[in-house]
Parts: structure tokens; sequence; C-alpha cells
């Protein structure tokens, strides 16, 4: 494994606007057409906000705090969210009115996530995962033995993968049996599907990563790649947009993997994060990879692991997006500030290779 550190222009972001919300900034959205940016606040507050940063709408969402909002695929004004109060609600986000209240029992929802088609919702609230068509429910899938720590959907839509404290399985829509892919001791902590193929991603407890090459009519006996990746639990999956190219992190630590579709993967180690590391995503064109950690540190990476920005905000970062279109970042903290930044100087990103 080889470590990737160069000097870095601090000066590669430009702050376009900043607002402070009423709460610690438990996640943020843009919308399907890019013309606004959704946050999910501490106190249960939800806001929609202009992409030039002016305010346009905010409503009290949840009676505890926000803890994920999923605006639904090829919708402009669709928006899930889930909080600590058990609630799922469906919003027209354009006016914040509750277009439908989905879960209202429970505890605390930690996982939400649509279909890539915008089908299907699934919650996953500790040991049970909820599944909607629209407003109609299909069903509750519940284990006490298993706790659901992570889920994320196939490309297909039909193929749910959850990460628990007993292992990876897979959920299919059809009904038939649950599957339990092979995992190694300890629990799976974190899942992510190839955005745009069959490979599927799984991050443990233990540190290790496991990568499977699944077909649709797979039964889950193919053996995975197994890459001893961290010292400790893998915490952020992180599938480049167009290539077979896995950023993970684990506390400070950041790695990236080449995945070929055979053979060995090779890793390269990311140093510059001293703090976990709280957020991590790709940029839409793959050409930028953002990291942020508890100490307020936000770093850009090239896909080849060179640093090209390192910048230190005044408080803890806790969730960040990509723009869909264009190269701007949004950065949300736990003191209720919520920041975009546009890339100043764009020819200085290296062209992605696909």
């Amino acid at each position: 494994m080889s470590s990737l550190a160069v000097l870095a222009d601090t000066n590669l972001l430009d702050l376009s606007w900043s607002r402070t919300l009423s709460g610690t900034v438990t996640d943020l959205a843009w919308s399907a057409d890019a013309a606004s940016l959704l946050a999910g606040c501490g106190d249960g507050s939800l806001q929609r906000i202009s992409n030039d940063g002016a305010a346009l709408t905010s409503w009290q969402g949840h009676a505890a705090g926000v803890t994920r909002l999923q605006p639904r695929p090829g919708s402009d004004r669709c928006l899930a969210s889930a909080g600590e109060d058990g609630r799922v609600v469906l919003w027209d986000s354009a006016g914040g009115v509750a277009q439908a209240v989905l879960a209202e029992q429970g505890g605390r929802v930690e996982q939400l996530a649509w279909s890539r088609d915008g089908r299907l919702l699934a919650a996953a609230a500790s040991k049970s995962i909820s599944l909607w068509h629209g407003e109609q429910s299909l069903g509750i899938w519940y284990d006490s033995c298993r706790r659901i720590l992570n889920m994320a959907w196939a490309l297909d839509g039909e193929r749910l993968a959850a990460a628990t404290d007993k292992g990876l399985y897979l959920w299919r829509c059809d009904g038939s049996d649950l599957i339990k892919l092979h995992s190694l001791p300890g629990a799976a902590t974190m899942v992510a599907w190839q955005p745009h193929g069959q490979t599927l991603a799984a991050g443990t407890q233990d540190g290790f990563l496991q990568v499977w090459h699944l077909q649709a009519d797979d039964n889950g006996q193919a053996e995975p790649l197994t890459l001893r990746s961290h010292p400790g639990s893998v915490a952020r999956l992180a599938w480049h947009p167009a290539r077979p190219l896995l950023a993970t992190a684990a506390g400070p630590e950041l790695m990236l993997w080449d995945l070929p579709p055979a053979g060995s993967a090779a890793g390269r180690s990311l140093r510059q994060h001293r703090r976990p590391i709280t957020a991590m995503a790709w940029s839409p064109d793959g050409r930028c990879l953002a990291s942020a950690d508890q100490a307020g540190r936000l770093c850009l990476w090239d896909s080849r692991g060179a640093l090209l920005s390192n910048q230190q905000l005044d408080d803890a970062i806790t969730t960040l997006a990509w723009r869909p279109s264009g190269l701007s970042l949004a950065i949300g903290d736990s003191s209720g500030g919520c920041s975009c930044y546009a890339i100043n100087q764009p020819t200085q990103l290296n062209p992605d290779i696909a």
C-alpha cells in the first residue's frame, strides 16, 4: 500500500454562500433538478435553500432529530424524511406539506433509501426493514437476532443488501428466501453497490473489505474478494460513479481501492485526517473525492489519490453533498452551519479516465 500526500492548493474552493440553521445539520440532499438544497436538523426541522443561498421553505418535520433525507429519484418535489421520533414522511418539499406519513411508531429510524427508479422506499429501524411502494406498505422484514446497520439497493431495484451485526444479507423483493452472503466474523457495518454494475462491497467491524460480483440470479454462494483494509471498523464506503474504484474510511484513515473484475486489488492510503472521518462522497463527474472529519478538516482528492485541497473549518463537519450539476459542494456542521463551496479552478482537476 502506498501513502499519497502532496502539497494542496488551499484556494481551490470558493465559498458561495453560508447560512446558520436552527440546529446541528444532520443530513443534506440536493433536489433532482439541482435548483435547491434540502437540509435536516437535529431539532427535527427541515429547510429548503435555493442554490444561491436564499431561504425558501422551513418547517417542523419531526418531534426529534432528522436522521435521513432522501429526495425521490426523478421527482423535483417529493422528499422522504426519517427521524429519531420513528416517523417516515413523504413531503412536497416546495411547500413543506406532508403528502403521507408512512410510519410513526417504534424507535429511531436510522436508514432510508429509494430504489434507483424511485419505485420502492426502504426504511431501517433497529431490527426491522419496512418497505413501501408509494404509500402502499409492502410489509416489514423483522428478525430479533439481527440489528440493521446499513442497507443499499441494487441497480435493478429488486435486491436490497443489508449490513447487520450478524453478517451481510440479501433481500429479494419478489418474496423469495433471505440469502446470507459469506462473511467474516464480526458485524457488517457498511454496504454499497457499484452505481452501474453488479458489484457489491461491504466493510466489517474487524476492518475487512469484501467484494462480490453478483448477477441478478446469484444464490449467494460465490466467494468474495476479501481484503484487510483498516485496523478499525469500516465506517464509510463510496464507489466512484464510473470506475471500479472504491473509497473506504475507518476512524481518520482513508483508502482508495482499484477493484478490477478479476484478480487482486490495489489499495492506496491517503493521509491527512487526524480525527474520525464523518462524511465522504465523489463528485458526480468522478474527478473529486471529498472527505471531512470531526475536527472540521475538509479535503479534496483526485481519482488517483493526489490531494487537491486541504481546508480547516471552524466546526465538526457532519454531512456533505455534491450538487448534481456543476462542481459545487454543500457542507453541514455541528453548530448548524450550512455552506456551499464552488471549485474555482476546474482546469486544475485531472480529467477522469473511465
